[in-house]
């Protein structure tokens, strides 16, 4: 799987789907001081990271527009 099919899967999600994404994206919002301990702060740097948050945002927008 390439970087893009997160986003194009977002684009074609349903709204369960959605759902399913928002609340995976809250629940890693939430638990991430407690789960990510290390320092070097990979998360700001990893590619797969930052295609994840950008896809937990586009659930985001797409639900909100519902």
């Amino acid at each position: 799987m390439e970087l893009e099919d997160i986003d194009n899967y977002v684009q074609n999600a349903s709204i369960e789907e959605l759902k399913a994404l928002g609340f995976l994206g809250q629940w890693m919002m939430e638990n991430k001081p407690k789960y990510c301990i290390c320092t070097c702060k990979c998360d700001s740097k990893c590619e797969l990271v930052k295609a994840l948050g950008g896809a937990f945002q586009t659930a985001g927008q797409r639900l909100q527009s519902q």
